[in-house]
């Protein structure tokens, strides 16, 4: 097995109060990237391969214009981020590197390195770790409202703003434009919408709303191709999807939630066909799938409608219930957060009264739940709920704003493992680290 060493007792560290743009001030403890060594048989680097493998936490203050860089092996705060306004969102880039850390209604979009990463080499990779840092990297559109990632790009959908007659614009992001503060590649619209975008390479799946309706939400979806930094339209899908809203993609297809149902584009090499799964009997009145999940590892996607899940069949065509509730809970707890983990192998569920269900996407059968908040539920901060993180392996992190902590729940083993001590009150959290570090570990 390869040990991380990093020899930090012999690195001078030099503290510093930095301002960064955006009238971001910055505290940091500065020093320059180690690489993560091969030396076997010490103590100290063993601790610092299960530091690496570990990873990092990102995590924004409630009701303050404040991130948290946390080490979760040494449970302490190593990086900390005054930005401009309470964060609405924090997402991980696709390496788990960088932090977007989104202020939608301050048109911003801030950007954290978590200080632990991968290079490639070919024959084999190393594992660098620093300090975390606020990066040059920002984007100032108008209403940055979802993001999502491939396995190298991280897409922004901003949704313009009808009172300022801004319009609507999609910027697709590599690490590398990240890394250069560099603009990406943009899609410019004429007018206002909350939309969704899908990318796929040197494509773009968007959505389109005709500017002469009075809903904010798209009715079309379109096929976009970049040029020299921009996407240009190449076709518009004859199959609408009124009422548009929620998408996802998995390794050929993307999928967007429309009041009547599903529409699916699926991809074959640069061709793109769309079809529409309609919606089941049992939907009745307004009820329709509004938000969508999917992995590369998983042909079915998993749509919400009116706080249930459902498998999305895209091969017969068919959406089926997914019974996750435990009907021996008065009252029926109801979902906060999930998504697939654990490459695809699970479908986490974390609900309002602190208890994740692990799912078996094979058959969607639970698998087990977990208590992870055992604090008293009455004392939850006005405004505040348990927040999720996933790890691209088998842990998973969960936010207590009661007790100003985070569990850290083993999804294999179904129990909690850890607990991290927070003097603050967390708000949005998200995890930054190696997936597979070069030492053979995977991140757990």
């Amino acid at each position: 097995m390869k040990n991380n060493s990093l020899s930090s007792l012999t690195l001078l560290f030099i503290a510093a109060l930095l301002s960064g743009c955006g009238g971001s001030d910055t505290k940091i403890v500065e020093r320059e990237p180690i690489p993560i060594e091969d030396d076997h048989g010490h103590d100290d680097e063993h601790d610092h391969d299960e530091e690496v493998s570990l990873g990092r936490l990102l995590i924004s203050t409630k009701d303050q214009a404040k991130v948290s860089v946390v080490d979760i092996k040494e449970k302490t705060v190593v990086h900390e981020v005054t930005v401009s306004e309470t964060p609405s969102a924090l997402y991980a880039s696709p390496n788990n590197r960088y932090g977007f850390v989104v202020q939608r209604t301050a048109d911003r979009v801030d950007v954290i390195d978590g200080g632990l990463w991968q290079e490639d080499h070919g024959d084999h990779a190393d594992d660098f770790e620093a300090d975390p840092k606020q990066m040059l990297f920002s984007t100032n559109r108008v209403r940055p409202t979802h993001l999502n990632g491939t396995s190298d790009q991280s897409v922004i959908f901003f949704d313009g703003n009808s009172a300022t007659a801004s319009p609507a614009s999609v910027a697709v992001f590599t690490e590398a434009d990240i890394a250069n503060n560099a603009a990406g590649t943009l899609l410019e619209y004429t007018t206002h919408m909350h939309g969704a975008a899908q990318g796929r390479g040197d494509y773009l799946i968007s959505t389109v709303r005709d500017p002469a309706t009075t809903s904010t939400l798209p009715d079309r979806v379109a096929v976009y191709r970049a040029h020299n930094g921009y996407f240009a339209d190449e076709s518009v899908f004859s199959e609408t999807c009124p009422g548009l809203h929620g998408s996802a993609q998995n390794e050929t297809q993307i999928t967007f939630g429309c009041t009547d149902g599903v529409l699916v584009i699926t991809q074959t090499g640069e061709t793109f066909a769309a079809s529409k799964i309609p919606n089941p009997a049992s939907f009745t009145g307004t009820t329709r799938i509004g938000a969508l999940v999917g992995d590369h590892a998983i042909e079915e996607f998993v749509g919400i409608a009116a706080g249930q899940f459902f498998a999305v069949n895209t091969s017969t065509n068919v959406i089926t219930a997914i019974n996750w509730v435990d009907t021996s809970v008065t009252p029926a707890a109801t979902a906060l957060a999930y998504d697939f983990a654990d490459d695809g192998e699970f479908f986490v569920i974390l609900d309002n009264q602190g208890k994740l269900t692990i799912l078996d996407t094979a058959d969607w059968s639970v698998i087990d739940r977990v208590q992870a908040i055992t604090s008293n539920l009455a004392a939850l901060p006005t405004g505040s709920k348990f927040e999720l993180a996933l790890t691209p392996g088998h842990l998973a992190y969960v936010s207590d704003p009661i007790a100003n902590q985070v569990k850290q729940i083993d999804l294999d083993e179904a129990e909690v493992t850890d607990t991290i001590q927070l003097d603050f009150v967390p708000n949005k959290i998200t995890w930054l680290g190696i997936a597979e570090p070069a030492s053979g570990e995977h991140a757990h």
